[in-house]
């Protein structure tokens, strides 16, 4: 995982070069299958950014947990995205994007857990709103794929999800 994030972090160094804008943004939302809260928070570059369009490159960190009959269980994604917005107006504007990365997948049940580290990949789209040239927010839907894991030594599927979601963004 450290040569995951290590790869991710050179790539956007190197993009920082050609960057218009650092971004950093965060959401929150509600799986819909699960029926749990899911937040994110992201860190990224924009870059060849013009005013009809625009690319981004970013790391996002993800969160969900549950509680049911004594059963703690949480899901942090860590993936690496790609996202593209083009303008719809003067104050809209649409995103598009995908990502794939690891997932921490943790489950306690009394005084004994486990954890595992399947691969993630999500799809996502939605709908910005700019306030200030600097700030936004938005609405949007992701899908998000979660491989199988192994958890005390059993092998279960985690699956897939739809995330409903409402966030906000920060170009520096």
């Amino acid at each position: 995982m450290k040569k995951f994030v290590s790869l991710i972090l050179v790539a956007i160094g190197l993009t920082a070069s050609a960057s218009a804008a650092v971004v950093i943004g965060g959401s929150a939302g509600y799986l819909i299958d699960s029926e749990e809260e899911y937040f994110t928070a992201r860190l990224g570059y924009e870059f060849n950014s013009t005013t009809a369009f625009a690319h981004q490159a970013e790391i996002e960190f993800g969160y969900t947990e549950s509680k049911e009959s004594g059963v703690f269980g949480s899901i942090a994604p860590l993936t690496a995205n790609y996202r593209f917005l083009s303008a719809a107006g003067e104050k809209f504007s649409y995103h598009v994007g995908a990502g794939a990365g690891v997932a921490q997948v943790k489950v306690e049940v009394g005084s004994t857990s486990t954890n595992s580290q399947p691969f993630v990949a999500q799809a996502f789209a939605g709908v910005d709103y700019r306030i200030t040239p600097s700030l936004s927010i938005n609405l949007d839907a992701k899908y998000l794929w979660i491989d199988d894991v192994e958890l005390y030594g059993i092998t279960a599927e985690v699956g897939d999800d739809v995330a409903l979601s409402a966030g906000i963004s920060f170009k520096f």
